[in-house]
């Protein structure tokens, strides 16, 4: 009787131990993601193909490496170039009015030191832009501005902040961009037959 009392024991103690076992198996098998590999119509696996599509990077070709070059340089070209700089001013010889194209009047803007009319600390500068194509016409690789687009100006050696609030009708025909200045007296021309050139840097475009 005490032996077969001892063998119920033993099989019911071993029956809770591969109880506690499965039921630990299972906790540490819950919240595993299993690799699931699908298969193509080829048979192919499907990760397997994918993971060599990510790993295959073709290289350029020369030709190609030619053409990014080429890109990088006309778009350094577009965004700093030499321009004369001319001058405009309420009534002058060509009858121009106060305001400009954007519409801020000489009594919105601001004049520095030099009779300079300045926006936000901005030189107030006219240029080629997107608005008179249609009239003025369009040349290849000539850059057309747009107001309110940001632009670095150096004159005489020194960066001044301009922006573009206004359209200037020479500028289509050369390479030309025209400061807002108070009266006759402060004007200023710099680049006449390519001479002492302002370099413009656009910092930001619309």
């Amino acid at each position: 009787m005490k032996k077969s009392n001892t063998l119920k024991m033993i099989r019911n103690e071993t029956l809770v131990v591969l109880y506690v076992i499965a039921l630990f198996a299972i906790a540490t098998t819950i919240g595993r993601v299993n690799k699931v590999t699908t298969y193509n119509v080829n048979g192919v696996s499907s990760l397997q193909s994918s993971h060599m599509v990510d790993k295959y990077v073709p290289k350029p070709t020369p030709e190609e490496l030619e053409q990014q070059r080429l890109a990088k340089e006309r778009a350094n070209l577009l965004r700093t170039r030499k321009y004369r700089l001319t001058s405009f001013y309420a009534n002058d010889e060509l009858k121009t009015g106060s305001c400009t194209g954007a519409g801020f009047c000489t009594w919105d803007l601001k004049l520095n030191d030099k009779g300079w009319y300045t926006y936000k600390g901005k030189l107030v500068l006219a240029a080629a832009t997107t608005y008179m194509i249609n009239t003025f016409g369009y040349k290849k690789d000539k850059v057309y501005f747009k107001y309110y687009d940001e632009v670095n100006v150096t004159i005489d050696g020194k960066v001044y902040p301009g922006i573009i609030l206004d359209t200037c009708g020479a500028c289509y025909h050369d390479e030309r961009i025209d400061l807002f200045v108070k009266d006759g007296a402060h004007t200023i021309d710099r680049g006449y037959k390519g001479r002492n050139m302002v370099t413009v840097e656009i910092t930001k475009k619309k």
